[in-house]
């Protein structure tokens, strides 16, 4: 009776472990949006600016055909962020909410790139910045350093914020 439960575990292994494809596909399949927070002083005429983190609270919210979703919550001391990039359009609009200063919002226009990776994986979604717009609050300006958007960790805007 031990060889047959031993030689069954065995089998159930051995079917188990064959069931495998060997695809090492990338299970969070999302191209991010990253963001560095600079400061944007006036000395005259010039603008000083170096690396900057919001000291206050800072939320974001994504909004998407009218809805809007929170996707960074109440961080505080932020300089960078990591922003998910909508492919089901070709404009994100992202609200920057501040504590204790009006909001702004950020429009960033792109084209969504379709990338296949594997027929066991299925398609990625790459990204080509083509444009941003912004209000001004306390965002000065914006500029694209990186214009496409993949998996690697590359800082894609420049966002200088008004100290």
């Amino acid at each position: 009776m031990r060889h047959i439960s031993a030689i069954l575990t065995a089998i159930v292994l051995f079917i188990t472990a064959s069931c495998d494809n060997g695809a090492d596909c990338n299970i969070n399949n999302v191209a991010y949006n990253r963001i560095q927070l600079y400061s944007a002083i006036a000395d005259g005429d010039t603008i000083v600016s170096g690396k900057y983190s919001y000291p206050d609270t800072l939320t974001v919210k994504l909004v998407v055909n009218g809805n809007d979703s929170i996707i960074v919550n109440r961080l505080v001391g932020a300089s960078e962020l990591q922003l998910p990039i909508c492919f089901t359009q070709e404009c994100d609009t992202l609200v920057f909410e501040y504590s204790g200063a009006d909001n702004d919002t950020l429009y960033i226009e792109h084209t969504n790139i379709p990338y296949f990776v594997s027929s066991d994986c299925g398609m990625a979604m790459y990204h080509h910045l083509t444009g941003l717009r912004h209000t001004h609050s306390l965002i000065d300006s914006a500029a694209i350093k990186e214009a496409f958007i993949n998996y690697d960790w590359n800082e894609n805007i420049k966002l200088y914020i008004i100290e």
